[in-house]
């Protein structure tokens, strides 16, 4: 008999289980499915502004010479979505590959694909880094509330969110991605938090953000 394989956990675990969140397994994580109703998430976050911890989304650094990254980038402007990962240029010499939140896509498999004999460095950061989305219509301001500066959609920037280091990826309309170390999940968390508490933010979990992703797609 195979023994059993606990699922993985966040850096914001223990935050989430202290806000209410239920948690549930979904692909080897154990992520907060809910936080007590996904119709109420889903109405909030339409109508104002959601927050959802997104950790379990694959992580990959890219580093090398700017002549090698550009060999492998789907575009060495700017982001680009290539099936179920964003490739998010950085730097001349440094890449972030994030798994799109909400997809299902291998995208290791992927990387090392458009990597292989490029002399491309490649890591897998997925457990050293924390992710949320912030999602709705109030988005934005949370963000600018928390210290984000505009972001067009499409775009990303490095930022200071709350005195953390943070990749911000605005990937739809109203929809942002934020990428910080996990050893940060905490403070981000409450970061945002504070900021969005007097727009009306509400904490969503994975099924609601699932829900709304879908739909905008």
């Amino acid at each position: 008999m195979e023994a059993s394989v606990e699922p993985r956990q966040g850096p914001l675990d223990e935050v989430l289980r202290k806000a209410g969140a239920h948690m549930a397994e979904r692909a080897g994580w154990l992520v907060a499915a809910d936080f007590g109703s996904l119709a109420s998430e889903v109405a909030v976050t339409r109508s104002r502004a959601g927050l959802a911890d997104v950790s379990s989304i694959p992580k990959f650094e890219l580093r090398g010479e700017e002549t090698e990254l550009g060999t492998v980038l789907p575009d060495p402007c700017g982001p680009a979505r290539v099936r179920d990962a964003w490739w998010c240029p950085l730097s001349p010499s440094l890449t972030l590959v994030l798994g799109a939140p909400g997809a299902n896509g291998d995208v290791g498999l992927q990387v090392e694909a458009r990597c292989e004999g490029s002399g491309v460095r490649v890591a897998d950061v997925t457990d050293s880094r924390v992710a949320v989305c912030v999602v709705g219509r109030a988005a934005s301001e949370v963000l600018t509330r928390a210290g984000a500066r505009d972001l067009p959609a499409g775009g990303v920037r490095s930022e200071s969110i709350g005195g953390i280091p943070t990749v911000v990826l605005h990937f739809g309309e109203l929809h942002w991605l934020l990428v910080a170390p996990a050893a940060d999940a905490a403070e981000l968390w409450l970061a945002l938090s504070a900021a969005g508490a007097p727009l009306g933010l509400a904490y969503v979990g994975l099924d609601a953000l699932q829900h709304l992703l879908v739909a905008r797609d």
